[in-house]
């Protein structure tokens, strides 16, 4: 008993030292960023800094002549950070599409546009009503599972949390966020607390189940090395809706690890959740699934003549699933490995914009708002 205590207090404090360590670090921030461009392109970011890599999203919308709004798309980017120069690339595209010196504040550099053009920009962090700002809290650790064993398993665990700015306000909105994000990213089981608390408890429940879990096994050799990764970004966070992605990989023995993706989408007007009877009118899943399965059809490039199932999926159609995101050009849905297919398929994305969804959404809600905005943008 005095062992397991003091072995989980020398967790405690090593994890307690690595993360003041990295607290303090100014190279790890999320930051949401406006600006307009060659005085006719709105640009909006969302960028996670982790160190040396960056990644997010951007879309931006074009004014025209008479000064109205021309919608553009949205993009997901990636990249590297050398002195404070990040290079970010689109997924699945290897030319840059931004780069320049970043900073929280600021995002100052070239902008590669979709008809090939290069654009100074000029971006800086800006909140306005309808979004919210984050800190991002970070937490990496390993451990042997037998300290005096010569080559050991080991444990390792990296946690990226992006948590609403503390604030000593009480606002009801900020704290209902609080509690949607702990429980997607800990589990039930937890509370609302100091963010960096809260990474140190989850990273000390790790190691006690992975030890809990092997001790048995370790004489006999069917001891296996672990490794937890949870991270989150930004996917959506104006005009009140706020998206939040979750990707979550876990190994603990066997052919491989397995990813999960999932999603929260929150009114920002009152801090709820949107579910999915928020979103979609009544009776309009027949249409949404015929809808869903005509772009898995264009996005893979399935015959027309091929079945589903003749393509490798386990279903017919795609039916809508809760697991959904948004921003401003649309809806999606994400099926994760075996939900749909096998597990060399990966996870499915499919999008569906908002021209194609518009009669089956709920009137007057913030996703409704953003629809009309995004359509009369066109």
């Amino acid at each position: 008993m005095i062992a397991r205590w003091l072995q989980t207090y020398v967790f405690l404090l090593i994890s307690m030292t690595l993360m003041s360590q990295v607290d303090n670090n100014k190279e790890v921030y999320y930051g949401r960023y406006e600006g307009v461009v060659d005085s006719t392109i709105q640009i909006t970011a969302n960028i996670v800094r982790l160190f040396d890599n960056v990644s997010g999203n951007y879309y931006y919308t074009e004014i025209d002549d008479s000064g109205a709004r021309v919608a553009g798309n949205s993009f997901q980017v990636q990249g590297e950070v050398s002195d404070n120069i990040a290079e970010l690339k689109e997924y699945g595209n290897n030319g840059n599409i931004i780069s320049g010196l970043i900073s929280k504040e600021s995002f100052v550099g070239t902008w590669k546009t979709p008809g090939n053009n290069q654009i100074e920009i000029d971006i800086s962090e800006s909140y306005p009503e309808g979004t919210i700002p984050f800190d991002v809290h970070y937490l990496h650790s390993e451990d042997l599972l037998d300290r005096n064993l010569e080559n050991s398993p080991v444990a390792e665990i990296e946690l990226t949390l992006i948590y609403p700015v503390a604030n000593n306000e009480k606002d009801i909105i900020t704290d209902s966020i609080c509690r949607i994000i702990t429980n997607s990213f800990f589990g039930t089981n937890f509370q609302p607390a100091n963010a960096d608390s809260m990474l140190t408890d989850f990273e000390n429940e790790y190691y006690v189940n992975y030890r809990d879990q092997n001790a048995d096994r370790l004489d006999n050799g069917a001891s296996f090395s672990w490794q937890k990764i949870v991270s989150m970004s930004v996917y959506h966070n104006s005009d009140f809706v706020l998206c939040i992605e979750y990707l979550k990989y876990a190994y603990s023995g066997g052919a491989h690890g397995m990813t999960n993706i999932s999603y929260d989408n929150i009114n920002l007007k009152d801090g709820n959740q949107f579910a999915y009877e928020d979103v979609f009118l009544e009776g309009t899943k027949d249409s949404l699934t015929k809808l869903l399965t005509q772009k898995l059809y264009e996005d893979k490039k399935i015959p027309s003549n091929m079945s589903l199932k003749e393509a490798g999926y386990f279903v017919k159609s795609i039916a809508p699933n809760h697991n959904f995101f948004i921003n401003n050009n649309g809806i999606g849905f994400l099926y994760n490995s075996y939900e749909i297919a096998p597990y060399s398929y990966g996870q499915t994305r499919i999008f569906l914009k908002f021209n194609q969804i518009e009669r089956l959404l709920v009137p007057d809600s913030p996703i409704y708002k953003l629809n009309k905005k995004s359509l009369s943008q066109k």
